[in-house]
């Protein structure tokens, strides 16, 4: 809901097409996949097939909530992540040098 409200917010498209709820589900299947930072991650995959389009679809990929997958997505998400911050420290290195 939040970030359909954000959506919303932020696009006029998506505004009109939302309030046509032409948008229906699909069964959701799970992935897995191997993030270099956080390791291997399973998410769900949902097709959002969108009505009075010619095959848009909006993919959406979740984890389950409170599972460790979850908690992955959160770090990915945070500012304390630590390869980050070791990426970001080693470009500041490289740009003071090339100063």
């Amino acid at each position: 809901m939040e970030l359909t409200g954000e959506l919303t917010l932020a696009s006029s498209r998506f505004r009109r097409l939302w309030a046509r709820h032409e948008i229906r589900g699909q069964r959701g299947t799970p992935i897995r996949l191997r993030h270099p930072q956080v390791g291997e991650l399973t998410l769900n995959r949902e097709r959002l097939g969108v009505g009075g389009t010619d095959g848009l679809m909006m993919i959406v990929y979740h984890p389950d909530p409170g599972s460790a997958d979850a908690d992955a997505l959160a770090l990915l998400a945070s500012a304390d992540l630590p390869a980050g911050r070791a990426s970001a420290a080693a470009r500041h290195a490289e740009g003071a040098r090339n100063r």
